[in-house]
């Protein structure tokens, strides 16, 4: 469908990287935008540059979920949020990451869809966007990070049947690394450097053009999965040892 039939979206995780990116498109393209973050500040900073909508909310509570979204009737979802923790190898992960990384990349993706998708379904029409990764479709030294976006794709597989004949579309992107504050969460300010540096990877709005292009789309076609990295970026292949240059 074309990109002027979408009236409004939703984008998690906007306040940074990649959500924020695409907020700026979607408002070029006088589309009603939604910027739900954590982080007040840089929303308000957003909403001063593009006009979006804030929406402070930490995904990880389910009951502000249900409080600050129910009802949002939107076209689109853009489902950003999400990040990963150094926990090393799952036998000796801290038990507090695991919980954080399966929360907000696997609970409030689930509870997302489930609080603004029964519009969609009553309309007859919308698009999902689930930005997964290339650890969900490749092994990674990062299992439980690995995992959540796995999940993020079988999701995005079973909701297509689910979803079958109501006219709503689901897109899964999945990049490799991208020149966000991802690493830095992750990893801490040295290692991400040192990541970032290797070769020349995505930006933010490498991304946001991708999503742009799915939701442009003629109606009778859904963009399903994307996998994209940069040019200096292969991923898999075999590895022994102490492979450090596994991490994505």
């Amino acid at each position: 469908m074309p990109l002027s039939d979408f009236k409004s979206a939703l984008v998690t995780g906007a306040s940074s990287g990649i959500g924020r990116a695409v907020v700026k498109e979607l408002t070029n393209a006088n589309i009603t935008t939604y910027a739900l973050a954590r982080r007040h500040d840089l929303l308000q900073t957003l909403q001063d540059e593009t006009g979006c909508i804030p929406i402070a909310l930490d995904l990880r509570d389910r009951s502000e979920i249900d409080a600050k979204l129910t009802g949002l009737e939107v076209d689109i979802l853009i489902n950003n949020a999400g990040h990963g923790r150094s926990e090393g190898p799952l036998h000796s992960a801290d038990t507090e990451a695991i919980y954080d990384m399966v929360q907000t990349n696997v609970s409030a993706s689930l509870h997302l869809v489930r609080t603004i998708a029964p519009n969609m379904v009553s309309q007859k029409w919308g698009h999902i966007v689930m930005i997964g990764s290339v650890s969900g479709l490749h092994p990674i030294k990062q299992s439980v990070y690995g995992a959540t976006k796995g999940a993020i794709h079988m999701l995005c597989q079973n909701l297509r049947i689910e979803l079958l004949g109501t006219g709503i579309r689901v897109t899964e992107i999945c990049p490799g690394r991208v020149n966000t504050d991802f690493f830095k969460t992750a990893f801490g300010d040295k290692k991400s450097k040192e990541l970032l540096d290797r070769f020349e990877t995505l930006e933010p709005n490498d991304i946001s053009n991708t999503i742009m292009h799915a939701l442009d789309a003629p109606k009778r076609v859904n963009i399903t999965t994307v996998e994209l990295t940069g040019t200096a970026q292969a991923v898999g292949g075999l590895q022994t040892g102490d492979a450090e240059n596994a991490y994505i």
